[in-house]
């Protein structure tokens, strides 16, 4: 990665760090609102568990740039994670605070995914009892 590419991702990097802790910020606006009618306060509850997560998404991201602001610091920022392999720039374009290659991105999802799928699995079981 030449200096030119590691600065314009170390640009990009603080940029969405700015908005997370932007949004992240504005996180008091979610307020508990108590109505009378039940239609309404579902719809407020759907509304607040939709912020909530929106919330925590973003929480999760501002995580993923904080840490790849780091691995720019100690020099190992577009390195796979998994397999030390370099990170394509046509990748870290799309994705700056990637942290793995798309083969181990790939993996890592996979077994998610069969975690997922398994634990899914175990509750069924496990209600049936």
């Amino acid at each position: 990665m030449t200096q030119p590419e590691r600065q314009q991702f170390h640009e990009m990097l603080l940029a969405k760090q700015t908005v997370l802790q932007d949004r992240m910020a504005r996180r008091d606006d979610l307020e508990v609102q108590v109505s009378p009618d039940e239609f309404d306060a579902r719809l407020q509850l759907v509304d607040r568990e939709f912020q909530s997560g929106l919330l925590h998404q973003t929480a999760l991201d501002l995580r993923q740039v904080r840490s790849a602001l780091q691995r720019m610091d100690n020099d190992s920022y577009g390195v796979c994670g998994e397999c030390d392999e370099p990170i394509s720039i046509a990748r870290l374009k799309v994705i700056p605070w990637a942290n793995y290659c798309i083969k181990c991105q790939e993996q890592v999802e996979l077994e998610k995914l069969q975690e997922s799928s398994v634990d899914q699995t175990a509750e069924l079981v496990s209600g049936s009892d």
